[in-house]
């Protein structure tokens, strides 16, 4: 059942309450349902895109890199963030995991069960390369959880999706959360319920954090590192390139994968399990069967400036070489963190996210290496040439494409002092309040997050089911 505010709303029905309508919210709700569990969503916005309930997602940003304003990268209506995210899926190797303190033989039998809620292909191969590179393949869902969800839950006994009602904060004493305070039409109200799983994001699951915090000094281990570990993942042109598709197939051999689209290529697990950052870059593969282009697109790769005058004398127009593509991880650094601002409140009078975000010299140099190790490698084999873009190679700063993934801020871990969530994703020390999302993330990888937070949310609502 859907309804638009709260009025008939019966609290005792319903064990888990969830707060958020994303890809995390649904999947556990969907998850809790198979079992016969009763489960409320509390969604802040309301069934679809309006720009008055996004303007509550008002932010400020501090530090060297230029990043857009919430408004413009969170969602806040039914099913979140996923109605305008690309779609781009892999599941993380165990390798990504290094450091999480889970065990990931058990979280991989979630991968299928993801796979069916995304409408993808349980199929994510990697193909060596050379010792340091691998070929990789993506899978690309379509799914908008508002889209494919609505009429499933509006139908549904045990799904209840309350719309337009926003979380403030928790309020609760000895280790346990008493109550959630939210506001609908202005009007507060105070929800009770036997367990609790925030999904607002990989801001807003902070933000309310340390909203609660505030109201109630008490409630959480002073230690916890609420909202700092804060992360995104940088999606950069880093250069350009002319790749001989026919030499890079008879390079690999039968370890070539065909599929339709880019050129996938990442580190290989060798090179990231010792911490190195993890990169990964698009390249185009057509290939000009015309010997003169050939030469012009090399020259184009070496000497980007030198090569559009000749492309100009000779064509009379410029051609460009494929584009480089690049994600590169992103450092977990405890000063990059999200904050209340202590100037500028919502309209329901709760304060606005402050987020510093500094970008890491690491994060640079990860991605220089990566393209000269590339380079080095196609001009060795002659499967094509590679040009850096000099912002890159100068290791200057470069503009973020569009990448918003909002990671970290409430990370999965053992010890408080740096983590906020245990390994079953329940906040430390409070009996009865759990967080899923990519907040819980501890680090980014390439790799979009969506698939990955659906596994964790279906993992964590078997947690649930074994409670209850």
């Amino acid at each position: 059942m859907i309804l638009d505010n709260y009025q008939d709303f019966k609290q005792d029905v319903y064990p888990v309450t969830i707060f958020g309508s994303g890809p995390a919210g649904i999947s556990i709700a969907l998850e809790l349902e198979k079992q016969n569990i009763k489960s409320v969503i509390i969604e802040a916005g309301p069934k679809i895109y309006d720009f008055t309930s996004q303007t509550y997602y008002k932010s400020h940003i501090e530090g060297d890199i230029l990043y857009p304003d919430m408004t413009r990268t969170r969602l806040r209506h039914l099913g979140g963030t996923s109605g305008h995210w690309g779609g781009m899926s892999k599941s993380f190797t165990k390798n990504d995991y290094r450091n999480w303190g889970f065990n990931f033989d058990e979280f991989n039998n979630y991968t299928e069960k993801t796979c069916k809620i995304l409408d993808i292909e349980n199929s994510f191969p990697e193909s060596k390369l050379d010792s340091n590179f691998n070929q990789i393949k993506f899978q690309w869902s379509k799914v908008r959880f508002n889209e494919k969800y609505f009429d499933h839950i509006q139908k549904s006994k045990n799904i209840l999706l309350i719309l337009n009602t926003q979380l403030s904060h928790f309020a609760g004493s000895n280790k346990k959360i008493n109550y959630a305070l939210c506001i609908n039409k202005s009007k507060k109200i105070k929800i009770t319920s036997n367990k609790f799983i925030l999904c607002c994001g990989g801001i807003e699951n902070s933000r309310i954090l340390l909203w609660s915090k505030e109201n109630n000094k008490q409630l959480f281990n002073s230690k916890l590192p609420i909202g700092n570990y804060w992360m995104t993942h940088y999606w950069i042109l880093g250069g350009v390139t002319l790749i001989k598709e026919k030499a890079l197939k008879k390079f690999m051999g039968s370890s070539y994968m065909e599929y339709d689209g880019p050129l996938h290529i990442s580190y290989n697990d060798n090179l990231t399990k010792n911490n190195k950052l993890q990169v990964s870059c698009w390249l185009t593969v057509e290939e000009d069967k015309k010997f003169y282009k050939e030469i012009i697109k090399d020259i184009l790769c070496i000497a980007p400036k030198f090569g559009k005058k000749i492309a100009n004398m000779v064509f009379n127009k410029s051609l460009k070489c494929g584009n480089i593509f690049m994600h590169i991880e992103e450092k977990p650094i405890f000063e990059n963190s999200i904050n209340l601002s202590n100037k500028e409140k919502d309209p329901n009078n709760i304060p606005i996210t402050k987020i510093i975000y500094k970008s890491s010299i690491d994060a640079k140099k990860s991605a220089r290496e990566f393209l000269r190790k590339l380079g080095k490698l196609f001009q060795l084999n002659d499967l094509g040439r590679l040009a850096m873009f000099d912002e890159l190679d100068k290791l200057k700063q470069f503009k973020n494409l569009g990448n918003h993934h909002h990671m970290g801020g409430t990370r999965m871990g053992i010890d408080l002092n740096d983590s906020v969530v245990d390994t079953d994703l329940k906040v430390h020390e409070i009996d009865n309040l759990y967080i899923s999302g990519s907040s819980i993330f501890r680090t980014s990888t390439y790799k979009n997050p969506t698939f990955q937070i659906v596994q964790f949310s279906l993992r964590l609502a078997d947690k649930i089911k074994s409670m209850l």
